[in-house]
């Protein structure tokens, strides 16, 4: 069992029962799926040695794309792939994330809300990465993932952006680097963010 899995199977039950009716139903597949994850549920795979005769007895796994034992495989291919295709300098990470006082309502639209929090942040990204004060070029490259729980398990939608330290500018075709400390200021990025 995983980490996950373990924490899922004992606190699940009583979480969905007091919460469940609030829950996508996504979410309720994710976590059945993790908790079945390699066991009887998820069926069985047998090999025989073809020399020895030896019989070898393997659960499968669920599949689900959340499922931490089912994707580590996959996410150090995809770690390996990303880094080839790295651009050589400097990079940054920029955090965007909304006020407290909103995420009850983003919790129950989340569809809607995750893309508007997307659309604004990355906006924001490509807007302030034009200002020749601070970078100069219109066309930064990026990629964000979303987070939606903090450290401490709380509902706290974030998105995290990885953010190569410059941008090229469609006016002279050239890269303009940022500063190797510095990509963007924390207040304008929060006032563009936030309108």
């Amino acid at each position: 069992m995983s980490k996950i899995q373990d924490i899922f199977v004992e606190y699940a039950p009583a979480y969905i029962d007091k919460f469940g009716d609030k829950m996508p139903e996504n979410h309720k597949k994710v976590i059945n799926d993790i908790i079945t994850c390699r066991t009887e549920s998820c069926g069985m795979t047998v090999y025989e040695c073809t020399e020895c005769g030896a019989v070898h007895y393997f659960y499968r796994s669920c599949g689900n794309r959340h499922c931490p034992v089912c994707q580590h495989l996959k996410a150090l291919e995809q770690t390996e792939r990303q880094l080839k295709r790295v651009l050589p300098g400097h990079h940054h990470m920029v955090t965007f994330t909304v006020p407290e006082q909103i995420r009850p309502f983003i919790r129950s639209c989340q569809k809607d809300c995750y893309g508007g929090i997307f659309k604004a942040s990355s906006d924001t990204l490509k807007k302030l990465s034009q200002d020749e004060k601070y970078i100069g070029g219109d066309q930064p490259g990026f990629f964000g993932v979303l987070h939606t729980w903090g450290r401490t398990m709380q509902y706290h939608p974030h998105i995290h952006y990885v953010v190569p330290g410059g941008a090229v500018s469609s006016d002279d075709g050239l890269w303009h680097p940022s500063r190797s400390d510095f990509y963007l200021p924390v207040k304008a990025l929060s006032k563009v963010y936030k309108a």
